[in-house]
């Protein structure tokens, strides 16, 4: 069984893990609402939590001088939070 509290790598992006969406889904919503790509941005973490009673996504990712955090709902895709913090 897996350990939700460790991290998935970026290596495993494509992996579907238990009836959940994929991190690679999960890193598109957060990319797509935030209108980056994945060629303007640097992930930072892509990792599967359990919280509360809530399976998530805890998604970041950097672009330029702006640092993007999502919590994406790793059973539907919904975003349950996000964040946009300017880095200096």
């Amino acid at each position: 069984m897996m350990d939700y509290r460790n991290k998935i790598e970026t290596d495993d992006l494509e992996q579907v893990v238990g009836g959940v969406i994929t991190p690679e889904q999960a890193y598109q919503t957060a990319l797509k609402h935030a209108g980056k790509k994945k060629t303007q941005v640097m992930l930072k973490k892509n990792k599967l939590d359990y919280d509360d009673g809530i399976q998530k996504y805890e998604i970041e990712f950097v672009e330029g001088l702006n640092e993007y955090e999502y919590d994406i709902d790793a059973t539907n895709g919904t975003i349950l939070k996000y964040e946009k913090d300017f880095c200096d």
